[in-house]
């Protein structure tokens, strides 16, 4: 039987985005995390290597979602097609938890720090993502563009929909789509003086 709670860690991920939405991210403790969350800081460091990981801890259940959509169709493959597949599938893994999300981002945009670390992710997964779209068939040079076009794109949207508290805010997999085409529509109307 473990010595700690089984729900420990969303315990603690619940705690702290409700500790830091009431006090600001920089007055909040371990040990006040840990308090709330009915458990020592002992246990919190079970779950989380530092205060900013239960932030950013959920992130990597993300990343595996583009990836096996990436690899998941075989044969050619048309590059808007599959960036649309892997970002919609990746909204779709988002959407249920849209409220939360919006109190993360809150949170995240208060502090300097904390969008740093968002950033450094989305600049891992962007290497990781080009690598395996050079893996399923680009050019490593043009998979390296798409990944950028993708995550700048999908950050655009992602952020518009947090940004959106209304109840019946359009989904965020619809955001993504409307914007694809846009994207088409804005390389090939854009100049330069």
């Amino acid at each position: 039987m473990p010595r700690w709670p089984a729900d420990s860690r969303e315990r603690l991920a619940t705690a702290a985005l409700d500790l830091f939405s009431e006090h600001g991210y920089g007055a909040v403790t371990i040990d006040q995390i840990a308090d709330r969350a009915g458990v020592t800081a002992r246990t919190f460091f079970r779950q989380f290597q530092d205060k900013e990981e239960v932030l950013f801890a959920d992130d990597d259940l993300l990343l595996p979602i583009l990836l096996e959509t990436i690899a998941e169709p075989s044969g050619p493959i048309e590059a808007g097609t599959l960036m649309e597949r892997a970002l919609v599938a990746l909204a779709d893994r988002m959407q249920p938890a849209h409220e939360a999300l919006r109190r993360r981002q809150a949170v995240i945009d208060t502090d300097v720090a904390l969008s740093g670390r968002e950033l450094a992710k989305q600049a891992r997964w962007e290497g990781t993502i080009a690598t395996a779209l050079t893996e399923r068939g680009f050019r490593a040079d043009d998979a390296s563009l798409l990944a950028a076009i993708g995550f700048a794109l999908f950050r655009r949207e992602l952020h518009a929909w947090l940004a959106d508290a209304s109840p019946d805010a359009a989904p965020l997999a619809d955001r993504v789509r409307a914007a694809l085409p846009s994207l088409r529509t804005i390389l090939d109307a854009t100049t330069a003086n």
